[in-house]
Protein backbone atom coordinates (compact mmCIF):
# COMPACT_ATOMS: atom_id res chain seq x y z
CA UNK A 1 0.00 0.00 0.00
CA UNK A 2 1.00 3.39 -0.43
CA UNK A 3 -0.44 6.73 -0.24
CA UNK A 4 -2.32 8.38 -3.81
CA UNK A 5 -3.04 11.49 -4.90
CA UNK A 6 -6.78 10.44 -5.14
CA UNK A 7 -9.55 12.72 -3.60
CA UNK A 8 -11.66 10.84 -0.94
CA UNK A 9 -14.57 12.36 -1.71
CA UNK A 10 -18.48 11.60 -1.90
CA UNK A 11 -21.17 10.22 -3.48
CA UNK A 12 -22.12 10.50 -7.02
CA UNK A 13 -25.03 12.86 -6.24
CA UNK A 14 -23.19 15.20 -4.53
CA UNK A 15 -20.86 15.91 -7.83
CA UNK A 16 -23.73 18.60 -9.12
CA UNK A 17 -23.12 18.76 -12.65
CA UNK A 18 -20.40 15.98 -12.74
CA UNK A 19 -21.98 13.43 -14.74
CA UNK A 20 -19.43 12.03 -17.64
CA UNK A 21 -19.72 14.32 -20.71
CA UNK A 22 -20.48 13.03 -24.00
CA UNK A 23 -18.42 13.31 -27.59
CA UNK A 24 -21.55 14.07 -29.55
CA UNK A 25 -22.85 17.48 -28.73
CA UNK A 26 -19.07 18.73 -28.56
CA UNK A 27 -18.32 17.17 -31.81
CA UNK A 28 -21.65 18.39 -33.96
CA UNK A 29 -22.24 21.39 -33.10
CA UNK A 30 -18.73 21.89 -31.85
CA UNK A 31 -17.82 21.58 -35.55
CA UNK A 32 -20.58 23.71 -37.20
CA UNK A 33 -20.11 26.58 -34.89
CA UNK A 34 -16.06 26.50 -35.16
CA UNK A 35 -15.61 25.55 -31.59
CA UNK A 36 -17.93 28.68 -30.15
CA UNK A 37 -20.34 26.02 -28.97
CA UNK A 38 -17.25 23.85 -27.23
CA UNK A 39 -15.78 26.91 -24.99
CA UNK A 40 -19.43 28.18 -24.54
CA UNK A 41 -20.89 24.56 -23.15
CA UNK A 42 -17.74 23.45 -21.70
CA UNK A 43 -16.62 26.63 -19.50
CA UNK A 44 -20.70 26.85 -18.06
CA UNK A 45 -20.18 22.92 -17.54
CA UNK A 46 -16.75 23.42 -15.66
CA UNK A 47 -17.65 26.08 -13.87
CA UNK A 48 -21.05 24.96 -12.47
CA UNK A 49 -18.83 21.62 -11.26
CA UNK A 50 -16.49 23.66 -9.21
CA UNK A 51 -19.27 26.00 -7.84
CA UNK A 52 -21.59 22.47 -6.75
CA UNK A 53 -17.93 20.89 -5.70
CA UNK A 54 -17.39 24.42 -3.23
CA UNK A 55 -20.82 24.64 -2.42
CA UNK A 56 -20.62 20.46 -1.12
CA UNK A 57 -17.60 21.82 1.10
CA UNK A 58 -19.19 24.78 2.69
CA UNK A 59 -21.97 22.04 3.51
CA UNK A 60 -19.93 19.57 5.08
CA UNK A 61 -17.55 22.14 6.71
CA UNK A 62 -20.71 23.20 8.70
CA UNK A 63 -20.51 19.63 10.78
CA UNK A 64 -17.37 20.22 11.66
CA UNK A 65 -15.34 22.49 14.31
CA UNK A 66 -12.32 24.44 12.70
CA UNK A 67 -9.96 26.80 14.54
CA UNK A 68 -9.92 30.35 12.90
CA UNK A 69 -6.26 29.20 11.02
CA UNK A 70 -7.76 26.65 9.58
CA UNK A 71 -11.12 28.45 8.61
CA UNK A 72 -8.93 30.98 7.35
CA UNK A 73 -7.00 27.87 5.05
CA UNK A 74 -10.54 26.53 4.08
CA UNK A 75 -11.50 30.14 2.34
CA UNK A 76 -7.92 30.43 0.76
CA UNK A 77 -8.35 26.89 -0.70
CA UNK A 78 -11.99 27.47 -2.11
CA UNK A 79 -10.65 30.84 -3.29
CA UNK A 80 -7.97 29.14 -5.18
CA UNK A 81 -9.10 25.99 -6.23
CA UNK A 82 -12.50 26.21 -7.08
CA UNK A 83 -13.45 29.33 -9.23
CA UNK A 84 -13.16 29.84 -13.26
CA UNK A 85 -11.72 33.02 -15.49
CA UNK A 86 -14.22 34.49 -17.94
CA UNK A 87 -11.61 36.22 -19.90
CA UNK A 88 -10.52 32.97 -21.71
CA UNK A 89 -13.80 31.95 -23.00
CA UNK A 90 -14.66 35.34 -23.93
CA UNK A 91 -10.83 35.03 -25.75
CA UNK A 92 -10.87 32.31 -27.31
CA UNK A 93 -14.77 31.99 -28.52
CA UNK A 94 -14.12 35.84 -30.37
CA UNK A 95 -10.77 34.52 -32.28
CA UNK A 96 -12.99 31.35 -33.40
CA UNK A 97 -15.73 33.89 -34.87
CA UNK A 98 -12.61 35.67 -36.72
CA UNK A 99 -11.77 32.37 -37.87
CA UNK A 100 -15.90 31.26 -38.89
CA UNK A 101 -16.38 34.54 -40.43
CA UNK A 102 -13.45 34.13 -42.47
CA UNK A 103 -14.55 31.18 -44.47
CA UNK A 104 -17.75 32.41 -44.69
CA UNK A 105 -16.93 35.19 -46.32
CA UNK A 106 -15.03 33.26 -48.69
CA UNK A 107 -17.56 30.80 -49.38
CA UNK A 108 -20.07 33.44 -49.84
CA UNK A 109 -18.01 35.83 -52.35
CA UNK A 110 -16.11 33.07 -54.19
CA UNK A 111 -17.94 30.26 -54.10
CA UNK A 112 -21.74 30.95 -52.66
CA UNK A 113 -24.77 32.77 -53.04
CA UNK A 114 -23.03 36.42 -53.93
CA UNK A 115 -21.43 35.22 -56.83
CA UNK A 116 -24.07 37.12 -58.98
CA UNK A 117 -22.45 40.08 -57.59
CA UNK A 118 -19.58 39.35 -60.28
CA UNK A 119 -17.11 39.13 -57.62
CA UNK A 120 -14.34 36.63 -57.03
CA UNK A 121 -11.42 36.74 -55.01
CA UNK A 122 -8.25 35.19 -56.17
CA UNK A 123 -6.88 32.39 -55.49
CA UNK A 124 -4.04 33.72 -53.54
CA UNK A 125 -5.92 36.07 -51.96
CA UNK A 126 -8.20 32.39 -50.68
CA UNK A 127 -5.31 30.83 -49.83
CA UNK A 128 -4.30 33.91 -47.30
CA UNK A 129 -7.34 34.13 -45.92
CA UNK A 130 -7.55 30.98 -45.08
CA UNK A 131 -3.83 30.72 -43.67
CA UNK A 132 -5.58 33.17 -41.18
CA UNK A 133 -8.12 31.49 -40.61
CA UNK A 134 -6.22 28.49 -39.89
CA UNK A 135 -3.73 30.59 -37.60
CA UNK A 136 -6.73 31.91 -35.42
CA UNK A 137 -8.63 28.47 -35.03
CA UNK A 138 -5.02 27.07 -33.56
CA UNK A 139 -3.93 29.35 -31.73
CA UNK A 140 -7.40 29.52 -30.14
CA UNK A 141 -7.80 25.46 -29.81
CA UNK A 142 -4.19 25.94 -28.29
CA UNK A 143 -5.15 28.35 -25.49
CA UNK A 144 -8.25 26.95 -24.36
CA UNK A 145 -7.03 23.30 -24.23
CA UNK A 146 -4.21 24.68 -21.69
CA UNK A 147 -6.38 26.84 -20.36
CA UNK A 148 -8.92 23.75 -19.02
CA UNK A 149 -5.58 21.67 -18.48
CA UNK A 150 -4.44 24.26 -16.02
CA UNK A 151 -7.57 24.74 -14.35
CA UNK A 152 -8.50 21.04 -14.20
CA UNK A 153 -5.41 20.50 -12.41
CA UNK A 154 -5.39 23.23 -10.44
CA UNK A 155 -8.99 22.36 -8.88
CA UNK A 156 -7.81 18.89 -8.42
CA UNK A 157 -5.21 20.28 -6.54
CA UNK A 158 -6.67 22.50 -4.05
CA UNK A 159 -10.20 20.19 -3.55
CA UNK A 160 -7.38 17.27 -2.37
CA UNK A 161 -6.14 19.47 0.09
CA UNK A 162 -9.66 20.97 1.25
CA UNK A 163 -10.11 17.01 1.49
CA UNK A 164 -7.01 16.71 3.86
CA UNK A 165 -8.48 19.87 5.73
CA UNK A 166 -11.81 18.16 6.82
CA UNK A 167 -10.70 14.95 7.33
CA UNK A 168 -7.80 15.54 9.76
CA UNK A 169 -7.86 19.58 10.68
CA UNK A 170 -5.52 18.84 13.70
CA UNK A 171 -2.54 17.94 11.37
CA UNK A 172 -3.60 19.76 8.41
CA UNK A 173 -0.42 21.18 6.00
CA UNK A 174 -0.24 22.31 2.97
CA UNK A 175 1.94 19.77 1.07
CA UNK A 176 3.34 19.05 -2.93
CA UNK A 177 1.06 16.77 -5.46
CA UNK A 178 2.07 13.17 -5.02
CA UNK A 179 4.89 12.42 -8.32
CA UNK A 180 1.72 10.04 -9.79
CA UNK A 181 -0.37 13.50 -9.86
CA UNK A 182 2.28 15.63 -11.77
CA UNK A 183 3.24 12.68 -13.90
CA UNK A 184 -0.98 12.38 -15.11
CA UNK A 185 -1.12 15.97 -15.88
CA UNK A 186 2.22 16.63 -17.42
CA UNK A 187 0.75 13.87 -19.67
CA UNK A 188 -2.21 15.34 -20.57
CA UNK A 189 0.05 18.94 -21.03
CA UNK A 190 1.95 16.41 -23.37
CA UNK A 191 -0.62 15.66 -25.37
CA UNK A 192 -1.72 19.74 -25.81
CA UNK A 193 2.19 19.94 -26.63
CA UNK A 194 1.84 17.84 -29.45
CA UNK A 195 -1.70 18.79 -30.99
CA UNK A 196 0.52 22.00 -30.87
CA UNK A 197 3.23 20.63 -33.05
CA UNK A 198 1.53 18.44 -35.35
CA UNK A 199 -1.63 21.22 -35.85
CA UNK A 200 1.91 23.87 -37.21
CA UNK A 201 1.52 21.73 -40.77
CA UNK A 202 -2.10 22.61 -41.26
CA UNK A 203 -1.25 26.47 -40.17
CA UNK A 204 1.24 26.82 -42.88
CA UNK A 205 -0.23 24.89 -45.44
CA UNK A 206 -2.03 27.34 -47.00
CA UNK A 207 0.91 29.14 -47.51
CA UNK A 208 2.50 25.98 -49.09
CA UNK A 209 -0.58 25.83 -51.38
CA UNK A 210 0.73 29.14 -52.35
CA UNK A 211 4.13 28.09 -53.41
CA UNK A 212 2.61 25.64 -55.23
CA UNK A 213 0.13 27.78 -56.91
CA UNK A 214 3.23 29.67 -58.47
CA UNK A 215 5.27 26.88 -59.42
CA UNK A 216 2.60 25.68 -61.71
CA UNK A 217 2.26 28.96 -63.01
CA UNK A 218 6.08 28.92 -63.70
CA UNK A 219 5.51 25.57 -65.45
CA UNK A 220 2.74 26.71 -67.48
CA UNK A 221 0.36 23.67 -66.37
CA UNK A 222 -3.63 24.64 -65.28
CA UNK A 223 -4.51 25.95 -62.47
CA UNK A 224 -7.82 25.68 -62.08
CA UNK A 225 -9.31 24.79 -58.93
CA UNK A 226 -5.99 24.60 -57.30
CA UNK A 227 -6.88 26.62 -53.64
CA UNK A 228 -10.10 24.55 -53.39
CA UNK A 229 -8.68 21.43 -54.19
CA UNK A 230 -6.15 22.76 -51.09
CA UNK A 231 -8.94 24.00 -49.07
CA UNK A 232 -10.66 20.99 -49.28
CA UNK A 233 -7.31 19.27 -47.60
CA UNK A 234 -6.91 21.72 -45.71
CA UNK A 235 -10.70 20.86 -44.38
CA UNK A 236 -10.47 17.45 -43.94
CA UNK A 237 -7.37 18.14 -41.43
CA UNK A 238 -9.33 20.91 -39.85
CA UNK A 239 -11.80 18.00 -38.79
CA UNK A 240 -9.73 15.70 -37.40
CA UNK A 241 -7.76 18.10 -35.45
CA UNK A 242 -11.37 18.98 -34.01
CA UNK A 243 -12.31 15.08 -33.49
CA UNK A 244 -8.39 14.80 -31.36
CA UNK A 245 -9.11 18.05 -29.49
CA UNK A 246 -12.41 17.50 -28.31
CA UNK A 247 -11.48 13.80 -26.98
CA UNK A 248 -8.41 15.69 -25.25
CA UNK A 249 -11.41 18.06 -23.60
CA UNK A 250 -13.60 15.12 -22.66
CA UNK A 251 -10.83 13.45 -21.82
CA UNK A 252 -9.51 15.62 -18.97
CA UNK A 253 -13.41 16.44 -17.32
CA UNK A 254 -13.96 12.80 -17.19
CA UNK A 255 -10.91 11.99 -15.88
CA UNK A 256 -11.04 14.42 -13.28
CA UNK A 257 -14.49 12.75 -12.32
CA UNK A 258 -13.07 9.54 -12.59
CA UNK A 259 -10.56 10.71 -9.61
CA UNK A 260 -12.95 12.11 -7.45
CA UNK A 261 -15.05 9.23 -7.70
CA UNK A 262 -12.49 7.01 -6.33
CA UNK A 263 -12.33 5.89 -2.87
CA UNK A 264 -16.89 7.49 -2.22
CA UNK A 265 -18.08 8.20 0.96
CA UNK A 266 -14.56 8.80 2.84
CA UNK A 267 -15.21 12.30 3.12
CA UNK A 268 -18.63 12.13 4.25
CA UNK A 269 -17.60 9.17 6.71
CA UNK A 270 -14.39 11.62 8.56
CA UNK A 271 -17.55 14.45 8.89
CA UNK A 272 -19.95 11.81 10.19
CA UNK A 273 -17.15 11.27 12.97
CA UNK A 274 -15.50 14.40 13.62
CA UNK A 275 -19.14 15.62 14.49
CA UNK A 276 -20.18 12.47 16.38
CA UNK A 277 -16.41 13.21 18.80
CA UNK A 278 -17.30 17.08 18.96
CA UNK A 279 -20.70 15.71 20.65
CA UNK A 280 -18.71 13.34 22.70
CA UNK A 281 -16.60 16.35 23.98
CA UNK A 282 -19.72 18.52 24.88
CA UNK A 283 -20.92 15.59 26.43
CA UNK A 284 -18.22 15.77 29.05
CA UNK A 285 -16.69 11.87 27.92
CA UNK A 286 -13.22 12.56 26.76
CA UNK A 287 -12.20 8.85 27.31
CA UNK A 288 -11.50 6.01 24.72
CA UNK A 289 -14.52 3.46 24.47
CA UNK A 290 -13.98 0.44 24.91
CA UNK A 291 -15.95 -2.80 23.15
CA UNK A 292 -15.58 -5.65 21.76
CA UNK A 293 -15.76 -5.86 17.67
CA UNK A 294 -15.10 -8.09 14.71
CA UNK A 295 -12.25 -6.00 12.56
CA UNK A 296 -11.83 -6.48 8.98
CA UNK A 297 -8.82 -5.68 7.21
CA UNK A 298 -8.28 -5.74 2.94
CA UNK A 299 -6.18 -5.11 0.81
CA UNK A 300 -6.11 -5.29 -2.83
CA UNK A 301 -3.29 -7.33 -4.22
CA UNK A 302 -0.98 -5.77 -6.76
CA UNK A 303 -2.21 -2.33 -6.42
CA UNK A 304 1.26 -0.50 -5.69
CA UNK A 305 2.60 -2.17 -8.44
CA UNK A 306 -0.46 -1.66 -11.27
CA UNK A 307 -0.34 1.93 -9.90
CA UNK A 308 3.15 2.49 -11.13
CA UNK A 309 2.75 0.49 -14.69
CA UNK A 310 -0.94 2.05 -15.35
CA UNK A 311 -2.14 4.49 -13.34
CA UNK A 312 -5.42 5.40 -15.13
CA UNK A 313 -6.53 1.76 -15.77
CA UNK A 314 -5.63 0.85 -12.17
CA UNK A 315 -7.86 3.91 -10.74
CA UNK A 316 -10.45 2.13 -12.93
CA UNK A 317 -10.14 -1.11 -11.12
CA UNK A 318 -9.96 0.39 -8.07
CA UNK A 319 -13.50 2.02 -8.30
CA UNK A 320 -14.95 -0.88 -9.11
CA UNK A 321 -13.26 -2.47 -5.87
CA UNK A 322 -14.42 0.16 -3.26
CA UNK A 323 -17.81 -0.17 -4.88
CA UNK A 324 -18.25 -3.85 -4.03
CA UNK A 325 -17.17 -3.77 -0.73
CA UNK A 326 -18.44 -0.61 0.08
CA UNK A 327 -21.99 -2.59 -0.68
CA UNK A 328 -21.16 -5.48 1.01
CA UNK A 329 -19.81 -3.46 4.58
CA UNK A 330 -23.55 -1.45 4.39
CA UNK A 331 -25.76 -4.95 3.42
CA UNK A 332 -23.78 -6.82 6.54
CA UNK A 333 -24.20 -3.83 8.83
CA UNK A 334 -20.72 -2.36 8.86
CA UNK A 335 -18.82 0.65 9.46
CA UNK A 336 -16.21 2.01 7.65
CA UNK A 337 -13.36 3.30 9.81
CA UNK A 338 -11.22 4.53 7.09
CA UNK A 339 -9.39 3.54 4.11
CA UNK A 340 -5.56 3.96 3.40
CA UNK A 341 -5.06 3.53 -0.88
CA UNK A 342 -6.44 0.53 -1.31
CA UNK A 343 -6.90 -1.27 2.20
CA UNK A 344 -9.94 -1.11 4.28
CA UNK A 345 -10.49 -1.17 7.94
CA UNK A 346 -13.93 -2.29 8.90
CA UNK A 347 -15.70 -2.70 12.13
CA UNK A 348 -18.93 -4.74 12.90
CA UNK A 349 -20.85 -5.52 15.94
CA UNK A 350 -21.31 -9.29 14.99
CA UNK A 351 -18.23 -11.66 13.99
CA UNK A 352 -21.33 -13.28 11.99
CA UNK A 353 -22.06 -10.44 9.93
CA UNK A 354 -18.21 -9.70 9.23
CA UNK A 355 -18.03 -13.26 7.90
CA UNK A 356 -21.00 -12.83 5.74
CA UNK A 357 -19.18 -9.75 4.22
CA UNK A 358 -16.00 -11.10 3.69
CA UNK A 359 -17.28 -14.07 1.76
CA UNK A 360 -20.11 -12.25 -0.22
CA UNK A 361 -17.10 -9.64 -0.81
CA UNK A 362 -15.07 -13.04 -2.35
CA UNK A 363 -17.90 -14.13 -3.74
CA UNK A 364 -18.72 -11.27 -5.99
CA UNK A 365 -15.05 -10.31 -6.80
CA UNK A 366 -14.72 -14.21 -8.61
CA UNK A 367 -17.79 -13.31 -10.49
CA UNK A 368 -16.55 -10.17 -11.68
CA UNK A 369 -12.92 -11.43 -12.72
CA UNK A 370 -14.65 -14.54 -14.36
CA UNK A 371 -14.53 -13.47 -18.08
CA UNK A 372 -11.69 -10.71 -17.18
CA UNK A 373 -7.84 -11.25 -17.97
CA UNK A 374 -5.24 -12.04 -15.34
CA UNK A 375 -4.18 -8.49 -15.38
CA UNK A 376 -7.80 -6.89 -15.43
CA UNK A 377 -8.84 -8.93 -12.43
CA UNK A 378 -9.13 -7.36 -8.73
CA UNK A 379 -7.85 -9.76 -6.27
CA UNK A 380 -7.61 -8.90 -2.75
CA UNK A 381 -7.12 -10.42 0.97
CA UNK A 382 -9.07 -10.37 3.65
CA UNK A 383 -8.18 -10.62 7.27
CA UNK A 384 -10.73 -10.50 9.99
CA UNK A 385 -10.20 -11.40 14.19
CA UNK A 386 -12.45 -10.51 16.94
CA UNK A 387 -11.30 -8.46 19.86
CA UNK A 388 -11.20 -5.53 22.54
CA UNK A 389 -10.60 -1.82 20.60
CA UNK A 390 -10.52 1.15 21.80
CA UNK A 391 -13.18 3.90 19.81
CA UNK A 392 -11.16 7.19 19.63
CA UNK A 393 -13.46 10.02 17.83
CA UNK A 394 -13.45 8.64 14.60
CA UNK A 395 -10.90 6.11 14.50
CA UNK A 396 -9.52 2.16 16.10
CA UNK A 397 -6.84 1.65 17.89
CA UNK A 398 -5.82 -1.80 19.81
CA UNK A 399 -4.84 -5.02 19.74
CA UNK A 400 -7.58 -6.53 18.19
CA UNK A 401 -7.19 -4.42 15.30
CA UNK A 402 -3.48 -4.90 14.77
CA UNK A 403 -4.13 -8.70 14.99
CA UNK A 404 -6.83 -8.07 12.21
CA UNK A 405 -4.23 -6.12 10.13
CA UNK A 406 -0.89 -8.99 10.73
CA UNK A 407 -3.33 -11.86 9.74
CA UNK A 408 -4.91 -10.31 6.29
CA UNK A 409 -1.44 -11.05 4.89
CA UNK A 410 -1.38 -14.83 5.48
CA UNK A 411 -4.86 -14.72 3.22
CA UNK A 412 -4.08 -16.01 -0.02
CA UNK A 413 -5.01 -14.01 -3.42
CA UNK A 414 -9.05 -14.06 -3.01
CA UNK A 415 -9.30 -15.77 0.51
CA UNK A 416 -10.30 -14.83 3.57
CA UNK A 417 -8.22 -15.84 6.97
CA UNK A 418 -9.63 -15.33 10.43
CA UNK A 419 -8.06 -15.99 14.04
CA UNK A 420 -8.98 -18.93 16.20
CA UNK A 421 -11.62 -16.52 18.43
CA UNK A 422 -13.14 -15.38 15.27
CA UNK A 423 -14.13 -19.26 14.46
CA UNK A 424 -14.90 -20.23 18.22
CA UNK A 425 -17.61 -16.96 18.34
CA UNK A 426 -18.90 -17.81 14.80
CA UNK A 427 -18.65 -22.11 13.92
CA UNK A 428 -22.26 -22.39 15.73
CA UNK A 429 -24.11 -19.54 13.77
CA UNK A 430 -22.79 -20.22 10.43
CA UNK A 431 -22.37 -23.21 8.06
CA UNK A 432 -18.65 -22.29 6.62
CA UNK A 433 -15.29 -25.24 6.28
CA UNK A 434 -12.17 -23.97 7.37
CA UNK A 435 -8.22 -24.98 7.14
CA UNK A 436 -6.60 -24.39 9.93
CA UNK A 437 -2.80 -23.27 9.68
CA UNK A 438 -1.81 -23.84 13.24
CA UNK A 439 -0.37 -21.10 15.27
CA UNK A 440 1.46 -17.84 13.46
CA UNK A 441 3.55 -15.78 14.76
CA UNK A 442 2.60 -12.16 14.21
CA UNK A 443 4.61 -9.19 14.58
CA UNK A 444 4.64 -7.03 17.68
CA UNK A 445 1.60 -9.76 18.80
CA UNK A 446 3.09 -11.54 21.98
CA UNK A 447 0.76 -14.49 21.96
CA UNK A 448 0.81 -16.51 18.49
CA UNK A 449 -3.17 -17.64 17.50
CA UNK A 450 -4.32 -20.08 15.66
CA UNK A 451 -5.49 -18.93 12.71
CA UNK A 452 -7.86 -20.05 9.98
CA UNK A 453 -8.30 -19.82 6.43
CA UNK A 454 -12.02 -20.18 5.51
CA UNK A 455 -12.88 -22.58 2.04
CA UNK A 456 -14.70 -20.75 -0.24
CA UNK A 457 -15.95 -22.34 -3.29
CA UNK A 458 -13.65 -20.52 -5.84
CA UNK A 459 -10.67 -19.02 -5.29
CA UNK A 460 -9.48 -17.05 -8.52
Amino acid sequence: MKDNDYISDSTEDEFGCGNELSTTGFLIFGLLTFWMYTVHNYHNILTSHLKARSSYFDTSIRSISLSPENQNAYIFLTQKGFRTENSPKYICFSLYFVSMMLIMFIFLLNIGGMSHFHIRLSDTFILILVGIAALTFDISSVYFLSWVCRTIKNHEYYELLTTKLIQYPDMFKLFQPSDMFVKRWNNNQNKIALFLILSLPLIISPFIALIHFYNLIDLGEVTDNIALIWMAGIFMSAAIFHLWGTKLLIDMYNGHLKIEAINRHGLSISVQSQSESSETKKSGRLTPERMLAAIMMTDMVGFSKEMETNEQDTYLKLLKHNEIIRKNILQNWGQEIKTIGDAFLVRFNSAVDAIKAAMNIQTEFSEYNRDKSRDDQIRIRIGIHIGDILIMGKDVIGNGVNIAARIEPLAEPGGICISADTYNMIKKSIDIKVLSLGKKELKNITDSPEIYKILLKSIY
